[in-house]
């Protein structure tokens, strides 16, 4: 059975009740829509890019945005699908969310699915890799091993073991050391031959998400991992083999992963403190569905009534209704007429 081995360090316990304090701050404030819908738009911007360039995607933060608009970029195929492929990701794990069930070894599968579509060859997506992994460093013109993972063999059997754990051990301890602890063992154990650290990344945050720690959405530890990739990388790396990393004191990348936690949730805290201070303008109610569509126009401009009949996954009837709803209440300006109608934001 996997049990990690940690100390819940008065440190640790210093930046929890900080991430406390933090949290309450940004569920508490109250800001207009748009500025909400605006906030998750950055978010997800931060989040694809600074993910996907810690693998070392070479898209700029604007040309991710071009892409994520369905705008043409002068890049190679592979870097714009990672891009398309982590917000397809992103997209699913807020769906997963809303139905609050446990974490499972099919989210690994479907997740892994969803960020190698088209990267791998036919088979390997969502598949455990059927032979050795080694994590490598290039030193002048020598090849230096700087992990090996467990055998394939071992795979199944570890992540059904981490989740048995997750769900058992693991919810006595509190949401953001299970996120920490998810992120190191799933990439400790390397199930797949490519995309095991947006994966892990993606699972720490959908862990997160479930147990209502993820400051509305909006928070972004991709960024904090990107700033620093060495450092990150370092907090990772406590042994060069699984049995090393296994046996490990998990507790320097606990402190790691917490106090990032701490400082994107107090920037946000803050930020979100500003917006509601200076927010005169009256607090609107809007439904998921309304959240959704709006979302979509924030990203690609424009929506069209079929598009948005997909995303309320409704009828025609239902989806006219919701965008007749967000004109009347002067989020949307309609254009055109019968098949040729669009919707806009209405600036």
């Amino acid at each position: 059975m996997y049990q990690p081995k940690f100390v819940i360090t008065t440190q640790l316990n210093n930046q929890i009740a900080q991430i406390e304090k933090f949290s309450h701050i940004v569920e508490s404030s109250r800001i207009i829509p748009e500025q909400e819908i605006s906030l998750r738009y950055r978010a997800t911007l931060d989040s694809v890019h600074s993910s996907t360039s810690i693998e070392g995607n070479p898209l700029s933060s604007q040309q991710v945005k071009d892409v994520l608009a369905g705008n043409r970029v002068r890049a190679v195929d592979q870097a714009v699908i990672e891009v398309q492929n982590y917000k397809k990701a992103l997209d699913w794990l807020k769906k997963r969310k809303e139905t609050g069930k446990q974490l499972s070894i099919q989210d690994v599968y479907q997740l892994h699915s969803l960020v190698a579509d088209q990267l791998l060859p036919d088979g390997k997506t969502g598949q455990i890799r059927p032979g050795p992994i080694y994590i490598v460093n290039v030193v002048g013109d020598e090849d230096i091993v700087q992990y090996t993972g467990p055998s394939a063999s071992k795979v199944k059997d570890l992540l059904n073991n981490l989740f048995t754990w997750i769900n058992k051990d693991g919810q006595d301890l509190h949401p953001v050391l299970l996120a920490s602890i998810i992120h190191y063992e799933f990439v400790t154990i390397h199930p797949f031959s490519d995309g095991n650290g947006r994966v892990g990344r993606l699972l720490s945050k959908l862990s997160l998400a479930l147990q209502g720690y993820d400051f509305k959405g909006v928070l972004v530890l991709d960024n904090y991992y990107a700033q620093n990739r060495l450092a990150y990388y370092q907090a990772l790396s406590l042994g060069k083999t699984y049995p090393q990393r296994n046996k490990a004191d998990l507790t320097p990348w606990l402190e790691y992963f917490v106090r990032g936690v701490v400082i994107e949730a107090e920037v946000l805290a803050e930020e979100l403190s500003i917006i509601s201070f200076k927010s005169g303008e009256k607090q609107v109610e809007l439904s998921k569905p309304e959240i959704a569509i709006l979302s979509f126009v924030k990203q690609f401009q424009k929506i069209s009534l079929t598009e948005a009949r997909d995303i309320v996954e409704g009828t025609d009837r239902t989806a006219q209704r919701r965008l007749k709803n967000l004109v009347d209440k002067g989020f949307l300006k309609q254009f055109g007429q019968a098949r040729k109608v669009h919707y806009m934001l209405n600036e």
